[in-house]
């Protein structure tokens, strides 16, 4: 299994979900709720559900939280994050 650093280069190196801009933050759908102010949870299983959006519409996706988000963009933000991952291991 690929380490979770290079998913995360592979996230970052496509386009926004939504507008198609770069660069992108990779927005992690699943986070661990008890880390706690400070840490972080890169480096670990939960980085294989993360999306690209760009600044803006990673702050608006965690400001409206993901339901009315999705609702807005008319996306489906896990089974864009399903067929990334399958994606990548793909790519070999």
């Amino acid at each position: 299994m690929r380490d979770t650093k290079s998913y995360i280069k592979y996230i970052k190196s496509i386009p926004c979900l939504v507008c198609g801009h770069r660069p992108v933050d990779p927005d992690h759908l699943s986070h661990r709720g008890s880390a706690g102010k400070g840490k972080t949870i890169t480096g670990t299983i939960l980085d294989y559900s993360c999306v690209p959006l760009c600044r803006i519409h990673h702050s608006e996706r965690h400001s409206s939280g993901l339901k009315k988000f999705q609702e807005r963009y008319r996306i489906n933000l896990w089974k864009e994050a399903h067929t990334l991952l399958r994606r990548y291991f793909d790519k070999d």
